[in-house]
């Protein structure tokens, strides 16, 4: 290969680098964007005026992920949850008597530090995991392109694509 060929060669990488520096990154904002979920089972919460203290929801959960506490001004211990050993089958609510725990629509649950998936009852009872976009952003879903590799679109139908930009 001649010296000039080369040389062309190295100039087209060149631009097409600075071709892709105008383009935003392709990186979504989790959870700040999401796949809209409808009729998912997802992490359970609890509801802590419902809840009879029976500790079945402990027992039953295959993961230990549920752990009862004694607290002040009850009774009977009431549960707390570690998010990063649910595995969201739901025994625990398919088995509560008193209904004190139902599955949240939501496809997973985020935490900024390991230690904060870790609820206390009164932490888990005032938890309530919500989609993203209803807190700031809006839904989309990730389609293939084969010019960019992945392109996100809105969820709600609309066909504005954001390569990967905050929507």
């Amino acid at each position: 290969m001649k010296l000039s060929e080369r040389m062309k060669c190295h100039l087209e990488a060149v631009k097409t680098g600075f071709a892709a520096l105008r383009k935003p990154p392709l990186t979504l904002r989790y959870p700040d964007e999401y796949e809209v979920l409808e009729g998912f089972r997802g992490p359970p919460v609890l509801k802590m005026d419902v809840c009879l203290g029976c500790s079945l929801c402990a027992q039953i959960c295959p993961a230990r992920a549920i752990k009862m506490y004694r607290l002040p001004g009850f009774r009977t211990p009431r549960p707390g949850i570690d998010y990063t050993r649910c595995i969201f089958c739901g025994f625990c609510v398919d088995i509560c008597p008193g209904g004190a725990l139902e599955h949240a629509n939501v496809g997973d649950v985020v935490f900024e530090k390991l230690e904060e998936a870790v609820l206390t009852p009164l932490e888990w009872a005032s938890f309530r995991p919500r989609p993203a976009a209803e807190k700031h952003g809006r839904p989309v879903r990730s389609v293939v392109d084969e010019e960019v590799g992945l392109r996100y679109e809105s969820a709600a139908g609309g066909s504005g694509s954001t390569h990967g930009s905050s929507v």
